[in-house]
């Protein structure tokens, strides 16, 4: 049991860090936070707000450049945007990204920049998360009291904020830090305290995995006070009772929540909790939750939860009488654990001893032999690990020392060097002074009497220079002249030359492009008019062939109800005085009974095809009031009719309304003759300015790509209907899922 109990401490440790500092996302959801973030606009609040998840998204998913250069570019926004929380709350983040990366200056240089603008800012919520993020580096630094501190502070103004989801989050991050702290120290009176206002705050906030991990952290806690005091029972069953509802949250949650193994760790958990203190009556429980954590870690490939199940397993069936089945199930715990990378020395240790205790009661002294060797080896390893890491600290600290020390020494000698080149310079200075000067009263001496000598004989040279060069610049200056004259004309003329053709040049093509554009213009008129002429066309044609159509379809219902119905009311009056007048045969009565039920049907009957031919209530009360006669006189015993109405306001002309009842009439007919559908249901709903209609059964439906639409007649007519209303029509269907026939046209 020793090593189970090792295993768990572990991973509670883990777990109460899990939130701070490993977050999962789904790559669905990473997506999802990457088209809302590029949705909003650059530098917006909202942004600003969504960059610090999606940047722990993208940090937890290993694409840490990506999340820093996120991060970066958004801080320099916000250092720029007026309220400074922004600023803060990105800085905070990317401060405990660079502590994870072990960056620590650069995680400092975050810290300080994020707590440089906390005066100044207003939001509560932000001020707990600077001070959050300020305790959450001091825990790893191993300053527990200065980061106690700071977790009060945060829940201070935690409290003050108003209670929204991320102030609610970041209220359950520090107290999870708090019981982590409390936990090291093994002070359960505040771990209780603040295990208990981690639930509390989970329940109000409705977070499945921050429920989830109260709930085992409660179940932890009472467990080891149970632990510390078994005389108390009433311990063991709360800690039974959270581990319970961790387990039905994770079970009712599976896919919500963060870490899919955390069903694993409840079932472990339990089972150890029934092994080690229920012994009596809880080896069943416990079997059945070790195999449920060994089930999820098959799947999941993680191969340091099914140690410890398979360690429960081992005990009971030890327990049991199957000595041949423990010895197996520890051998394959051993196997699972050499296959983790990170290899558990204390596990492996408590595994070859019982395996090695194992085999000397079973009397195999040569494989206890093998065990307490691979017992030993494991042990050295270990040691040696300890070992070297202490030394490899040594080393380290004795190196930095050296070069400290040597670093001292050569700053010293630098000095000293430096100030022995400023004497020697000094001095060398000097004497190059006096050398200088005694050169330069030499030279002023020499070069005083030859100046006398050039000024005498300068004078007699200029004097001679002065009569030449006045003669020399008389006939450069009448040179010049002609040449500046000649040059003035040429440039002239080579300008005029050049402003003349570039006028010509710009002439040419501006008549050139005024020409092709013309041309272009007519061109484009020219076939604006005949598509404008051929449209009136045929909408002429349309709109006549249609109003032919009302009519004929007007005069046909008149004519079935004026002579036809007649006929069948004159022919019922006739049957029903002679059944009146006495028929005493029976026969004879009860044939003119069902000659009149007949007629009956038949009025009816020719009654229905007259509304269909001619639909008055859409003249009299609108295009609503006759769709809802249609539903109702449609819908028949083994189909219904349903019509609806949303947000519709009939601004269509009479015309437009006969034909989109014509259209929704010819689509109801062929459903109720080739669907065979239950149920068919109309819905017509105006949306920006756009009226859409849906005609949706649930028949046997069809394959649209086999089946051509276009070559029925039906099917013609509505489309010839359609383009006369500007409209568009979308058919789904897929056999046996029904149809649903989608019309969208503008309110005209």
């Amino acid at each position: 049991m020793r090593y189970i109990r090792v295993f768990f401490k572990t991973f509670i440790i883990c777990l109460v860090f899990l939130f701070s500092c490993c977050q999962l996302y789904a790559q669905d959801q990473l997506q999802e936070l990457q088209k809302s973030y590029y949705n909003l606009p650059l530098g917006s609040k909202e942004r600003f707000l969504l960059t610090g998840k999606y940047a722990q998204a993208l940090y937890f998913n290993n694409e840490k450049a990506l999340a820093s250069q996120l991060l970066n570019d958004n801080i320099q926004l916000a250092k720029n945007y007026p309220d400074k929380q922004y600023y803060a709350y990105l800085n905070c983040i990317a401060a405990m990204n660079s502590y994870n990366d072990r960056l620590f200056e650069k995680s400092r240089f975050y810290l300080e920049h994020a707590k440089s603008v906390l005066p100044i800012i207003n939001d509560n919520g932000i001020k707990g998360y600077i001070h959050y993020c300020d305790g959450w580096i001091m825990t790893r630094q191993n300053k527990e009291d200065q980061a106690v501190s700071q977790f009060h502070k945060a829940i201070s103004f935690l409290e003050k904020a108003p209670q929204t989801d991320a102030n609610i989050a970041r209220k359950l991050a520090v107290y999870k830090e708090l019981t982590a702290i409390y936990a090291n120290q093994r002070n359960y009176e505040f771990q209780e305290k603040y295990t208990n206002l981690l639930l509390e705050t989970a329940k109000a906030g409705q977070n499945t995995n921050s429920l989830f991990d109260a709930y085992m952290q409660a179940g932890y806690l009472f467990e080891e006070e149970y632990r510390s005091n078994r005389t108390d029972q009433q311990l063991l069953k709360k800690a039974e009772e959270h581990y319970l509802e961790a387990y039905r949250i994770a079970k009712a949650n599976q896919k919500k929540l963060i870490n899919p193994t955390d069903m694993a760790y409840v079932s472990v958990n339990l089972a150890n909790l029934y092994h080690e203190f229920y012994p009596e009556n809880g080896g069943k429980k416990a079997i059945s939750f070790a195999q449920q954590a060994l089930e999820i870690a098959q799947e999941t490939g993680q191969y340091a939860i099914s140690v410890p199940a398979y360690g429960v397993l081992a005990d009971e069936a030890f327990r049991s009488g199957h000595r041949d089945q423990g010895k197996k199930y520890l051998q394959q715990a051993l196997y699972n654990l050499q296959r983790e990378p990170h290899y558990d020395y204390q596990m492996g240790l408590s595994l070859f001893s019982r395996l090695a205790e194992v085999s000397v009661e079973e009397g195999k002294y040569e494989e206890a032999f093998q065990y307490q060797k691979s017992y030993i080896n494991v042990f050295e390893e270990a040691f040696n690990s300890d070992k070297l890491d202490k030394t490899k600290q040594l080393e380290i600290k004795y190196e930095r020392e050296l070069q400290n020390q040597k670093l001292m020494r050569l700053r010293l000698e630098g000095e000293k060097k430096e100030q022995q080149i400023k004497l020697m310079k000094a001095l060398n200075d000097r004497q190059n002074q006096l050398v200088e000067n005694l050169k330069l009263n030499e030279l002023n001496r020499t070069q005083q009497l030859k100046v006398l000598q050039l000024e005498r004989d300068k004078k007699e040279q200029d004097l001679q220079l002065s009569r030449l060069e006045n003669e020399q610049r008389l006939q450069e200056l009448d040179v010049s002249k002609q040449e500046i004259a000649f040059k003035s004309r040429m440039n002239s003329i080579y300008i005029w030359l050049f402003i003349s053709s570039l006028i010509a040049v710009i002439l040419l093509f501006y008549a050139y492009w005024q020409r092709s554009k013309t041309l272009k213009q007519k061109e484009h008129m020219h076939g604006l008019e005949i598509e404008k002429n051929n449209q009136q066309h045929a909408i002429k044609n349309l709109t006549a062939m249609l109003a032919g159509e009302e009519k004929e379809r007007t005069r046909l219902a008149r004519d079935l109800h004026d002579g036809l119905g007649g006929l069948l009311s004159s022919t019922k009056l006739g049957l029903s005085s002679i059944s009146d007048s006495g028929a005493e045969q029976p026969e004879v009565k009860d044939g003119i009974t069902r000659s009149i039920e007949l007629l009956d049907d038949a009025v009816d009957e020719l009654r229905r095809l007259a509304h269909n031919l001619m639909p008055d209530l859409i003249v009299k009360y609108g295009l609503e009031e006759a769709l809802k006669d249609y539903a109702a006189r449609m819908s028949q015993p083994n189909c219904q009719v349903e019509c609806e109405f949303i947000q519709f306001e009939s601004k269509l002309s009479v015309e437009h309304q006969i034909s989109l009842y014509r259209i929704i009439q010819e689509l109801v007919n062929n459903a109720l003759k080739h669907a065979a559908a239950s149920n068919i249901f109309i819905q017509l709903s105006v949306y920006n300015e756009r009226l859409h209609i849906t005609i949706e059964d649930d028949g046997k439906g069809f394959d649209t790509e086999k089946i051509d639409l276009q070559h029925s007649a039906g099917m013609h007519n509505i489309q010839s209907r359609l383009s006369f209303l500007h409209g568009d029509m979308k058919v789904i269907s897929a056999i046996d899922e029904g149809t649903t026939i989608e019309i969208e046209m503008p309110v005209v």
